[in-house]
């Protein structure tokens, strides 16, 4: 059997540990001869009664595998191997890297930042506006951003990142499966700018026990990982183990003290990842403050007016009202006022009549 073809036949042991699939193969002398081992050497090598179980109705599909691989390239999946030059290099680091990747759409480039933006899924508003901002800001700066498509913080990072550039998204089942359903639109938009990816096999479903294994492969892909918002057992903390068993940079964003959706990134930065206050810090360690600096410089300025309604404006909303009150400025005069800011980038409207500064101011 062609050599990649057995690479795809070895996909069907998914269940199994990555590292005793890949010592499998090593003993085996090769993917081709992987199936066919007795129990003997399965017990040897430290299979589980489960894990013979697996690995024997895996032998028993061959007359299906052939068939299967063809389908791939018909649904617009690509099958990349760890031997394949196109396999993400930073993951072949990893120790249990997967011995190959579904890919609907691209793998990130090997030679831009590729950065991961995890979090909560039930997030603030805060913790929204920084997802985006920053995805948005390392994008237009060349950074790639990897997330896992998953509800808030994820997809929040993920759908900001595309307006300015590319992402990608890891997914927990099959990469041709879009899980959470709703993210469609988002699935689709990744396939076109950016790439899904998936170490399991197509039609398999996400499951809470996946998820762990497709975090290890968001960090191993990545330079560096950004956590915003994660409660004390987030899944998130599982990520930033992995980057850190991975060597990767830690980011994490702080939050308010009263939530408990900064308790998670707090208790990281006090074991040591990097307390991320601002984008500009993170492009400066990858060197792309320039790109950084020309976004700014793009930002049109604030006249008069605008400048001195824009003092009283703080990352907290802030009430028209207030704002009538501290200026002094006429309604009409205060309201063009905050029209233009937001039209240029410096504040947002709030829910009740509220303004706040952009992150990225």
């Amino acid at each position: 059997m062609e050599r990649k073809k057995a690479y795809y036949w070895c996909t069907c042991l998914q269940m199994i540990t990555p590292i005793k699939v890949r010592r499998l193969i090593e003993e085996a002398g090769g993917p081709s001869e992987v199936f066919g081992q007795s129990d003997e050497k399965l017990v040897q090598m430290g299979f589980t009664a489960r894990e013979q179980r697996i690995y024997h109705e895996a032998c028993a599909m061959e007359k299906t595998i052939e068939a299967e691989y063809e389908k791939l390239s018909q649904s617009g999946i690509r099958f990349v191997t760890i031997e394949d030059e196109e396999y993400p290099v930073l993951l072949k680091e990893v120790a249990d890297r997967p011995i190959g990747l579904f890919v609907k759409g691209n793998l990130p480039k090997s030679d831009f930042p590729k950065i991961a933006i995890v979090g909560a899924r039930a997030c603030s508003s805060y913790g929204k506006e920084c997802a985006e901002e920053i995805a948005r800001e390392l994008s237009a700066a060349g950074a790639q951003i990897v997330s896992g498509m998953a509800y808030g913080i994820d997809c929040c990072s993920q759908k900001a990142a595309l307006e300015a550039g590319s992402s990608y998204a890891v997914l927990g089942g099959g990469v041709d499966i879009c899980y959470p359903r709703e993210n469609i639109g988002l699935y689709e938009k990744l396939i076109r700018q950016g790439g899904v990816i998936s170490e399991m096999r197509p039609k398999t479903r996400s499951i809470p026990v996946l998820f762990p294994r497709r975090n290890r492969i968001i960090s191993g892909i990545c330079d560096a990982v950004i956590i915003i918002e994660a409660r004390k057992k987030s899944g998130s903390l599982i990520t930033a183990e992995f980057a850190g068993e991975q060597g990767r940079s830690v980011y994490a964003v702080p939050g308010s003290i009263f939530s408990d959706l900064s308790e998670g990134c707090h208790e990281l930065i006090r074991n040591g990842a990097v307390l991320l206050s601002s984008p500009q810090e993170i492009l400066a360690d990858f060197k792309l403050e320039a790109a950084a600096r020309k976004m700014h410089r793009q930002k049109m300025p604030l006249t008069e007016i605008e400048q001195d309604v824009y003092r009283f404006i703080e990352r907290e909303p802030v009430h028209m009202e207030i704002l009538l009150q501290k200026t002094g400025y006429p309604a009409g005069t205060l309201c063009s006022a905050l029209f233009q800011m937001e039209l240029k980038g410096y504040i947002s409207e709030e829910a009740g009549g509220c303004y706040k500064r952009t992150f990225n101011v």
